[in-house]
């Protein structure tokens, strides 16, 4: 016992006499238990959660002692600026990097509203779970989120499938912006701003492809709304012109949206004609009534489409299609006769920059198109007038219903004016509240002028017969009121008048076949 006892109190002090950092590891090492190098794979997050139990730690409030904010922000080093610039343009030299800039950040206007949207987990998001309005979730509730979602597979039949789905909304929008839907009910899926096509003369930026393959400016010449592409004139000398895809072309400024709201309303009955069948067609006679024209004149086909006015060719009257021949061609000079004094006003401008004289033949030059213009004009507005009275009676035959003539639509809101002022004017007694005709017939008629604004706001469709009505009652008033009230319906009315109608045309200005000199021989 007492060999026993004495080993043991060796043992005793030996271990006291170790040093303290060699008791310390030692005892870590006794206690640090045995870790698994690798989890396990259906190892559960949340078992990892612990509660805590303690209630939280109060944060010391530290006096915050206010501080002068320093203006002056350090300018940064010219040499360093060039040289990362340098780098910048010698990386966007290279064909992938260019790429990549271009599927990273160049959105054309029908492609920016479904991109830089809400994507389809938010969507979904919003949807599954519209309760939720907290984004500040834990990892494992968003775990729990995806897993109820499902989680897509990158595969080519995934990437197709988002092409398709692609391809359906931007077809969604275009039928939105041509206002060829009336129900919107199967477009919950496009985002809420909508939008507005580009217009002729809009500047642009537009992917090229093939010899050319970049990003160019340039300016919409035409518009296709069949194919959904722009017909655009680039700016840089040797592209020329080339048609773009709607989805490769942006406009070089903010662009104008509408809510999807408001393509359901009340649409106005499409004006747009089918192509009626074709019938067998039996030549005739010549006819004088092409001699007078240089094109139809000297074609070939003269002696095919002249006759008299009851003959057709295709299903149409001959006479209408002189009268769309000859409406192009004059179409062709104007734009041609535009190109030309865009052309002078550039070289006027430099002139006028460097203090230099514009000489006589100048001026003559600038004159002689202006007058050209002027006559082009008139007889734009002769043969649009006629091709609109063959318009309406065409209407029937290809199973539409004719739109109203402007005149018509005049009438009907000059009688729906008159009634309201007249419901408005009689009192409760039976006597009237303004007896001067004058006055009652003033109102009556600038009532009329706000019904024909709603009714043209309202139509969606519009075109230069429709504001040349408006512009008819406006002057009818004009010439009906004293002459010292002349300034003061200018300053009230017809200004005012000015602005909404060059708000409601869509496709530019319109003056030009809605002013009055155009009806002079």
């Amino acid at each position: 016992e007492g060999s026993l006892s004495s080993s043991w109190n060796e043992k005793y002090n030996s271990l006291q006499k170790t040093p303290i950092w060699k008791s310390k590891n030692a005892a870590s090492a006794a206690e640090m238990p045995f870790r698994n190098s690798k989890r396990s794979r259906l190892f559960c997050e949340e078992d990892d959660r612990q509660i805590n139990t303690r209630s939280p730690k109060r944060n010391q409030k530290v006096a915050m002692v206010p501080q002068k904010f320093n203006t002056t922000m350090p300018t940064p080093d010219k040499k360093a600026s060039q040289k990362i610039g340098l780098r910048l343009r010698n990386l966007l030299k290279l064909p992938k990097a260019h790429k990549w800039c271009i599927y990273e950040w160049f959105y054309s206007n029908i492609d920016k509203p479904l991109f830089e949207g809400d994507n389809d987990f938010c969507v979904c998001l919003k949807e599954s779970f519209p309760n939720l309005k907290t984004r500040k979730l834990t990892r494992v509730e968003w775990g729990k989120i995806r897993r109820l979602m499902g989680k897509p597979r990158s595969s080519s039949a995934f990437f197709e499938e988002e092409r398709s789905a692609l391809k359906q909304k931007r077809q969604k929008i275009r039928l939105l912006q041509q206002r060829k839907v009336a129900d919107i009910s199967q477009f919950k899926d496009l985002p809420e701003e909508i939008p507005l096509p580009l217009v002729i003369g809009t500047k642009v930026t537009a992917r090229l492809r093939g010899v050319h393959d970049g990003l160019f400016t340039g300016q919409i010449d035409a518009v296709d709304t069949l194919n959904a592409t722009y017909r655009v004139t680039f700016d840089r000398a040797g592209l020329g012109t080339h048609t773009v895809p709607d989805y490769e072309v942006l406009s070089n400024e903010p662009h104008e949206t509408m809510p999807i709201a408001a393509f359901g309303q009340k649409q106005r009955p499409s004006r747009f004609f089918v192509t009626p069948p074709r019938l067998h067609y039996t030549p005739s006679l010549q006819s004088p009534i092409t001699d007078s024209d240089p094109l139809l004149g000297q074609s070939s086909w003269k002696n095919k489409i002249s006759g008299t006015d009851s003959e057709t060719l295709g299903g149409f009257p001959v006479e209408f299609l002189i009268q769309v021949t000859r409406l192009s061609k004059i179409l062709m000079i104007k734009k041609e006769h535009i190109k030309q004094l865009r052309e002078m006003n550039t070289e006027a401008e430099k002139l006028k920059s460097y203090s230099m004289p514009i000489g006589i033949e100048f001026q003559r030059r600038y004159a002689t198109i202006v007058l050209d213009l002027e006559q082009l004009n008139k007889d734009l507005n002769k043969v649009l007038h006629k091709v609109q009275q063959y318009c309406y009676e065409l209407a029937p035959d290809q199973g539409l219903q004719p739109a109203d003539q402007p005149t018509d639509l005049r009438r009907r809101c000059e009688e729906e004016a008159q009634e309201i002022v007249r419901q408005a004017n009689s009192s409760t007694t039976g006597q009237l509240c303004v007896e001067s005709e004058n006055l009652t017939d003033l109102i009556s008629r600038l009532t009329a002028i706000l019904l024909q604004i709603k009714c043209l706001a309202e139509g969606g469709d519009l075109n230069s017969f429709e504001f040349k009505s408006l512009t008819d009652s406006l002057n009818d008033i004009k010439n009906s009121i004293d002459s010292s009230n002349i300034s003061c319906f200018q300053d009230n009315v017809e200004i005012h008048v000015a602005h909404i109608q060059s708000g409601l045309s869509q496709m530019g200005n319109l003056h030009a076949f809605a002013a009055n000199n155009t009806n002079r021989d």
